[in-house]
């Protein structure tokens, strides 16, 4: 009997001491507090490893926008120091001017507009910010590496330069101060923080178009004098340059008039004379500067094309000839124009081509500035120059009274040419070819194949066929036919939603449908988020301190069973 409880305390002695044991078991906290980074915010006794290589700006010339230009302003950072884990380039604009877009060769580039909460420098809240500015933030910023952040600036109405302040932050890993730079200037933003002031003027440039064009007879004959008019109108903002205006018949050249320079806002007109020597359609083509004789503003609405018809001698005509003149513009697909507020775009591109009968039409926007790739269709008639705009709106496109159901990635329009050029009796087969950013796809957690094209038409959005057709490390790419163009939507249904029916009203919002469909996702039964709550406030009891009593009560059931064994026997 000693024996065998001699035994049974050498067991229990042995499990005590080789069975596993937890700190937290004991209730301790092992979380360590969060170290507090110290931030000098006078920038003295900055050692010298921020250096401010290059601060580089251009201004460029939105040619798809009258009278409206665009900044494009580069700033490029060198770290002459030793590696940071952490650096930072900023860029504030006092002005409020619109920032259009932004990149950089950073972690992330991210936009705090008007109204942001802000700190000072002293690490105090200041309220919310006056103007917007832009952050690149660089982890692990090596030695010796450059930086750049690129923005493209869209100056305010009226304004005569655009004013950026810029600054950079490189934290010394040694002291775990941030080194700044400049550490000492004339300017300050609106954090308190020494900037580097800068500005780029805007200037005005020409910009001259073909107001209107007509003739007399409206239906000319065969060997009968035809009077064109001609009216030029310079849109731009500053004086144009003397130029050459020539127009052209099936391609050759029937008319050369130099136009003196016109001031901003003015129109000029002039006439010429030509007698048809046969009968049949005509393609009409004027072009203003064709030797490119001064800058303008744009380059692309220099030409107007079209088509008219000269009747027979020998036919009688149902009508007698009218003297009053014809208008060019019945005959073109013409520039067309959008039906949109300018306060709700946020920025266009137009591409230009002719189109004619027989011949497959492909506009391709080369800029990239909207998701737009191109636009496709197959004539059905002979329509002439025509120009297509897409234009990326701020919000739902005024012309709808409601938007898709779903999670939006962009509200963009589409016109092709003046009103009716792209209807179902003058073109087919049309298709709209775009891009996703994969960042969006990825942190809205939507697959990519469930992206659609959505148009709307009668009052109503129609889901279009659409494919994905290739995909890089930036973007997604997609095609979708279309019946037409107007008001489309790029965008991913709820998995909850009914393809029939796919409209929200304009009383709710994306936002709000997210946290429903989260809330009904996260219903618990009440046993269970009981069970789940005692296991995180007494984590010692649910777990380490589980496995630590487990093996203490097996063993004294092992010796109260020997005890009772060895009772019986005696």
């Amino acid at each position: 009997m000693k024996v065998y409880l001699r035994l049974s305390c050498f067991l229990l002695v042995f499990f005590l001491l080789f069975t596993p044991f937890n700190a937290t078991a004991s209730g301790i906290n092992s979380d360590a507090a969060p170290v507090g980074i110290n931030i000098d915010p006078s920038g003295a006794n900055r050692a010298d490893s921020v250096v401010f290589e290059t601060i580089g700006a251009a201004v460029y010339i939105e040619e798809e926008i009258y009278n409206n230009e665009y900044a494009t302003i580069s700033i490029t950072t060198k770290n002459n120091g030793e590696k940071s884990s952490d650096g930072h380039i900023i860029v504030s604009f006092p002005n409020n001017e619109e920032i259009l877009s932004m990149e950089g060769s950073g972690d992330n580039v991210e936009l705090y507009p008007k109204g942001s909460s802000i700190e000072a420098k002293d690490g105090t809240k200041t309220g919310l910010s006056e103007y917007p500015f832009v952050d690149l933030a660089k982890s692990g910023w090596e030695t010796g590496k450059n930086e750049t952040l690129n923005l493209k600036v869209k100056p305010n109405k009226a304004s005569e330069e655009v004013v950026f302040l810029v600054r950079v932050a490189l934290k010394n890993d040694a002291t775990g101060d941030y080194e700044r730079y400049p550490g000492i200037s004339n300017d300050v933003d609106q954090q308190g923080w020494y900037v580097y002031k800068n500005s780029i003027g805007v200037s005005g440039y020409p910009d001259m178009i073909i107001e209107d064009i007509s003739w007399e007879p409206a239906n000319p004959r065969e060997n009968e004098n035809v009077t064109f008019k001609v009216t030029l109108k310079n849109v731009g903002l500053a004086s144009s340059g003397n130029c050459n205006v020539k127009c052209y018949l099936n391609g050759n050249e029937i008319s050369f008039s130099p136009v003196s320079g016109l001031e901003a806002g003015s129109k000029t007109s002039f006439t010429f004379n030509w007698v048809p020597t046969s009968s049949g359609n005509m393609d009409l083509k004027v072009v203003i500067d064709s030797e490119n004789q001064f800058f303008e503003f744009n380059k692309m609405n220099n030409e107007k094309a079209g088509i008219f018809t000269v009747i027979s001698s020998t036919t009688s005509p149902s009508s007698p000839s009218s003297s009053s003149g014809s208008s060019f513009s019945s005959g073109s697909g013409g520039t067309g124009g959008s039906p949109e507020p300018a306060n709700n775009i946020e920025i266009k591109e137009l591409a230009q081509q002719f189109v004619s009968n027989g011949n497959h039409a492909k506009f391709v926007f080369t800029k990239n500035v909207t998701s737009i790739a191109y636009i496709e269709f197959d004539p059905k008639k002979t329509i002439g120059k025509t120009t297509t705009i897409v234009e990326t709106l701020k919000e739902k496109s005024t012309l709808v009274t409601e938007l898709p159901s779903g999670k939006v990635y962009e509200n963009t329009n589409i016109w092709v040419g003046n009103e009716g050029t792209a209807s179902s009796e003058n073109i087919e087969n049309a298709v709209v070819g775009f891009k996703v950013e994969k960042t969006w796809i990825n942190s809205n957690g939507v697959d990519s194949s469930s992206v659609r094209l959505w148009k709307f038409e009668d009052e109503k959005w129609r889901e279009l066929p659409t494919t994905q057709t290739s995909e890089d490390g930036d973007y997604a790419y997609y095609e979708a036919d279309t019946p037409g163009f107007s008001a489309f939507s790029i965008m991913v249904l709820y998995p909850e939603e009914d393809p029939e029916s796919t409209s929200l009203s304009l009383g709710s919002s994306v936002e709000d449908k997210d946290f429903r469909a989260v809330s009904e996702n996260s219903e618990e039964k009440e046993s269970d988020v009981t069970d789940s709550e005692v296991e995180e406030n007494n984590p010692g009891i649910s777990g380490s301190l589980k496995k630590v009593l487990l093996p203490v009560v097996m063993l004294a059931a092992v010796i109260l069973a020997g005890y009772v064994a060895s009772r019986k026997r005696i």
